[in-house]
């Protein structure tokens, strides 16, 4: 529960982020890709990003990428923690790994990075 919650505020924030964050719009601005975070069992969320556009779904059938963690709780606590360091452990511990291109995983980190002004001073 904590887990679904967590990724719609998330993909509330990146929404919000597209029509009144100037940074993060020049950064979706061209990019067509889709992102999901998601557990094995396939509970999750996928991010779409369509030229400046952004939305999400509950549908998990199409990405170009995801994160899967191995259950709800290490998922959101993970996120909640924000950090690559958290993820590094969540991955070597095995609760956590990337299908797809990690490419598209680093570009979404980075946008959100930027949509929630994660580098203010």
């Amino acid at each position: 529960m904590r887990f679904a919650l967590l990724l719609r505020i998330l993909g509330l924030a990146l929404k919000f982020a597209s029509k009144y964050n100037n940074a993060f719009k020049r950064y979706i601005g061209t990019v067509n890709v889709k992102i999901a975070i998601k557990t094995k069992n396939n509970k999750g969320r996928t991010f779409i990003f369509n030229k400046g556009v952004v939305s999400s779904t509950r549908r998990l059938a199409h990405y170009d990428a995801a994160l899967v963690f191995s259950d709800a709780k290490t998922a959101f606590n993970v996120l909640k923690d924000g950090t690559q360091e958290a993820s590094f452990y969540a991955a070597a511990a095995g609760n956590l790994h990337v299908e797809g291109m990690a490419f598209f995983i680093q570009w979404f980190n980075d946008a959100v990075t930027i949509a929630l002004n994660k580098n203010k001073k």
